[in-house]
């Protein structure tokens, strides 16, 4: 392994791992995500640091290069990132779709009620224009004002 690409990977490792402590402070990444990216970071940091272990993995493995072997394993845990990612969005989709049934469930439920509220107000109005219709053509049938006029005193007395 170069020693360019080991100072490539240390740099990598030193960015990654800055980055996601900034992001966390400012609160900006679940706690699951930081993990991931701290632990990428420090194998990032160990295959720079330690290119011995780099070469005894990549002979046991029976990969050609070095280089090959940490393109390998940047590709697998990057895709392993993906694929977590995949899941958590197909899990949100998810949630869309049936909080967005609910809310137009609800919507309905309550346009219904309003259009059951309309319809009652609708006949009480009429009921009470009927009512003061009655009144006025005969008022003196109407108890009401025959109960307020024997409480009240006329204005000139």
């Amino acid at each position: 392994m170069s020693d360019i690409l080991r100072v490539l990977l240390f740099f990598a490792a030193l960015a990654t791992g800055g980055w996601i402590c900034y992001k966390i402070r400012k609160l900006q990444v679940k706690m699951q995500d930081a993990i991931f990216w701290v632990i990428f970071a420090v194998i990032l940091a160990v295959l720079g640091i330690f290119p011995h272990a780099c070469y005894w993995l990549t002979e046991r493995l029976g990969i050609i290069s070095p280089a090959n072997f940490i393109f390998l394993v940047i590709i697998f845990l990057l895709l392993e990132k993906v694929f977590t990612l995949s899941l958590v969005v197909s899990q949100l989709e998810e949630k869309i779709s049936v909080l967005s049934a609910e809310v137009a469930l609800r919507s309905r439920a309550a346009e219904k009620r309003i259009d059951q509220n309309e319809e009652i107000l609708e006949d009480l109005a009429e009921k009470m224009q009927n009512q003061d219709v009655k009144n006025s053509e005969n008022p003196e049938e109407n108890p009401q004002d025959q109960e307020i006029e024997k409480n009240c005193p006329a204005p000139g007395e």
